[in-house]
């Protein structure tokens, strides 16, 4: 459980990695941003399909547990990114009001993603790590100064990414022992759900954003973080 924790820590501080870097530089809307957010969208797209996905599929067994997690997480995540549970429709157009209740959405799927390399038996490596920093980092970076316009204090801000850092911690530790005895198909369950919320997640926030600052170029980066992710975590992670 501990073991777990700490990797989860170690995940989690590339939220504190990516504020720091936009408040060191004062990140605001640029073709940098946006194609660093396109490169963390790939990434994610890549990890979800190759690994997560992958891995529900093989315990699932065909179980149809896999196509009820994707559709439950996207659906959840969708309520909560697209403002739904606030008076919104689903089908309204995403609105960039960065807030930590969204961000830790993202932090527990990315943790899930990290508690699904440990109990799938080939660990963590820094393949998988990397994939992870990929979208951490510009995931914040990107937020950082809409935070700071909504009036909150560099300190606030800062405390809110270690507050990501710690939740992602403790929800791996947590999800590694209610998962760890349970039957394959409730894991399969849950690693599809966060695969659902994950995708989601990429759609509504990452890739609009990284459009609205990067234009076409976007697509680019995405296509070069998928590549990259792949080569890591497929090609490499097991070396």
């Amino acid at each position: 459980m501990l073991l777990a924790f700490g990797w989860g820590l170690l995940a989690g501080s590339s939220y504190v990695l990516g504020g720091l870097l936009a408040l060191r530089w004062r990140v605001g809307s640029s073709v940098l941003l946006g194609a660093l957010t396109g490169l963390g969208a790939g990434a994610l797209l890549s990890a979800v399909a190759y690994k997560l996905v992958g891995e529900a599929g093989r315990l699932a067994g065909g179980s149809g547990y896999v196509g009820v997690g994707l559709v439950g997480g996207a659906a959840a995540t969708a309520w909560v990114v697209i403002g739904a549970v606030r008076g919104r429709r689903l089908s309204a157009p995403p609105l960039h009001e960065p807030s930590y209740l969204v961000i830790g959405l993202s932090a527990v799927a990315e943790s899930i993603v990290i508690t699904g390399a440990l109990l799938v038996g080939y660990g963590i490596t820094a393949a998988m790590l990397a994939a992870v920093f990929l979208c951490g980092v510009p995931e914040a970076m990107a937020d950082t100064g809409p935070l700071r316009q909504s009036g909150l204090s560099t300190r606030r801000v800062m405390v809110g990414w270690l507050a990501m850092m710690l939740l992602c911690g403790v929800s791996v530790a947590i999800f590694m022992v209610l998962l760890r005895s349970a039957p394959p198909e409730i894991v399969a369950f849950v690693l599809a759900f966060a695969g659902g919320g994950v995708l989601t997640n990429v759609t509504v926030r990452m890739v609009p954003e990284g459009l609205k600052d990067a234009g076409a170029a976007t697509g680019i980066a995405i296509a070069v973080g998928f590549g990259l992710s792949y080569a890591l975590v497929e090609i490499l992670g097991g070396h």
